[in-house]
């Protein structure tokens, strides 16, 4: 099983938003078996779910929210997880970061979300310094191109944490949370360009071997 988290320990990055659609794209594929792991108390990831028409093609979420549940993620019938984490949940962080593969740490083009990634990237680096491995990079969500702060955060001058920045951005798009509220994904809405930064997001991970 591969296991790709989305982290940030600040809240309101879009963590859930990206998880959701990551994995319902894999799913959609059909060649292998996505699961969407909600570690998140608070439960938006099943609350979507709970939402979703019974029509849709969507993945199977299974709730994990406490890091002694974690345990029993490989024993889930599942050849990729997607784990959409809490925020300001330390001991549940680094549960996930032992059991990942790959974790996207999840900011937004402002100085809060970066500075809030430093304790999800000493966790991950925490990882790597003992000797364990997982791939990370930092993922832009809710980017706008108009915007100084995007084209900055993109330049990626901020970036002194040495892990690498997905070329894709995600744009600040009403599809996303039009979605989350329908209980279904961006490819199921008009909205093309979020399809196409999803594919791409994919398209990078695969390119790099996360998946």
């Amino acid at each position: 099983m591969r296991v790709l988290a989305l982290m940030n320990e600040k809240g309101g990055s879009g963590k859930s938003t990206l998880a959701i659609n990551i994995a319902t794209a894999l799913h959609r594929r059909g060649n292998q078996r996505v699961v969407l792991v909600d570690a998140d108390p608070q439960g938006t990831a099943r609350d979507w779910r709970a939402a979703s028409p019974e029509d849709k093609d969507l993945p199977p979420v299974v709730a994990l929210d406490r890091p002694q549940m974690l345990a029993s993620l490989p024993t889930l019938a599942a050849d990729i997880a997607v784990i959409d984490t809490p925020a300001k949940a330390e001991a549940m962080a680094a549960a996930v970061v032992r059991i990942a593969n790959g974790a996207l740490v999840v900011i937004q083009p402002s100085g809060a979300d970066v500075w809030a990634s430093a304790a999800t990237v000493k966790l991950i680096k925490s990882k790597l310094d003992v000797g364990g491995q997982i791939d990370a990079a930092f993922l832009v969500n809710r980017s706008s191109s108009s915007t100084k702060l995007s084209k900055l955060i993109q330049g990626g001058e901020w970036n002194e944490y040495g892990f690498d920045q997905l070329d894709t951005m995600v744009g600040n798009r009403t599809a996303f949370a039009q979605a989350l509220t329908d209980g279904v994904s961006v490819y199921d809405l008009a909205d093309g360009q979020a399809k196409a930064e999803i594919d791409f997001v994919i398209q990078e991970l695969e390119g790099a071997g996360w998946l």
